[in-house]
């Protein structure tokens, strides 16, 4: 993504949650920049596919938060999960704003399908993220609970985030969580004295997006695997083909570590042949990996 058409985006956040979506003019978020009115529809077509692309950002900007930094890759599972559960709460305070504008402010019927999709791709990985680490955590004989682990802890977590917006609640993000680590303790000290069966199981946690990205990119190996000697040579192609195999793995996992992918495409993009490049950049631009 260009640097002027980030700067378009974050100033629309900014002036929607402010004023909300109805209210802000594009003359106000081009004031906002200082930049002609004009060179906005270079970007956007209007005001509706501008909210959707802020959407796609915050939610973008959101998961950066949830990966593990470099000065804690040496921390156990608990603590690392600790830190950006605080990181994912204190990103919904810092624009608890914009998230009011989203739930009280009636929405334009804009890119339904696309929005839709999103929210399931969103919601899918962040169970996933929970499950991951509920199992790191308590070990694979926990991993038949970590689903319904997972979504209990996300009912707490929703619901207190929820309050806090609403009711204007100032909670500690240290305070958070300890207390949501301990209430899981007693979840998953539950699920194991109990014994009972699993209410939840992993069967449709890939979907959404994560669906579409990996039919897009499998379409992009057969066409690669059925090229013939003439047109790639082998070693091209057995590049192509493990570079795409690779993606597939990065995108599919919880966090996908933005920086790797975004080098895979690349790569991608410069082995393939011309007759390819269509399909590649399709999957790329659901993967917002092109500019």
């Amino acid at each position: 993504m260009s640097a002027r058409k980030l700067q378009i985006i974050e100033a629309a956040m900014r002036c929607f949650a402010r004023k909300g979506f109805h209210a802000t003019s594009i003359q106000e978020i081009v004031d906002e920049l200082g930049m002609a009115k004009g060179s906005i529809y270079f970007y956007f077509k209007g005001k509706e596919e501008l909210l959707l692309a802020v959407i796609w950002h915050f939610v973008e900007r959101m998961m950066t938060e949830l990966a593990v930094l470099p000065d804690e890759r040496q921390l156990g599972p608990r603590e690392q999960f600790r830190r950006q559960l605080i990181r994912h709460f204190e990103y919904f305070q810092n624009n608890w704003e914009f998230l009011m504008m989203l739930m009280q402010e009636p929405q334009v019927n804009i890119g339904q399908e696309q929005k839709s999709k999103l929210l399931h791709e969103l919601r899918d990985r962040l169970l996933l993220w929970k499950r991951q680490y509920i199992v790191a955590i308590y070990g694979e004989t926990a991993a038949a609970y970590g689903r319904d682990g997972a979504h209990l802890l996300s009912g707490m977590l929703n619901e207190i985030m929820h309050s806090c917006l609403l009711e204007k609640r100032n909670i500690k993000g240290d305070r958070l969580g300890d207390y949501l680590l301990e209430r899981l303790d007693d979840v998953m000290a539950g699920f194991a004295g109990r014994g009972a069966a699993p209410l939840m199981d992993d069967e449709g946690t890939k979907r959404g997006l994560v669906g579409e990205y990996v039919a897009a990119l499998r379409e992009f190996i057969r066409d690669v695997e059925q090229s013939g000697s003439e047109e790639l040579e082998a070693e091209r192609r057995s590049d192509l083909i493990e570079a795409a195999g690779r993606l597939i793995e990065e995108i599919g996992q919880p966090i996908p570590d933005r920086i790797i992918a975004r080098s895979l495409y690349a790569y991608l993009k410069t082995l393939c042949l011309p007759a390819w490049r269509s399909r590649l950049e399709a999957a790329g631009a659901m993967l917002k990996l092109e500019p």
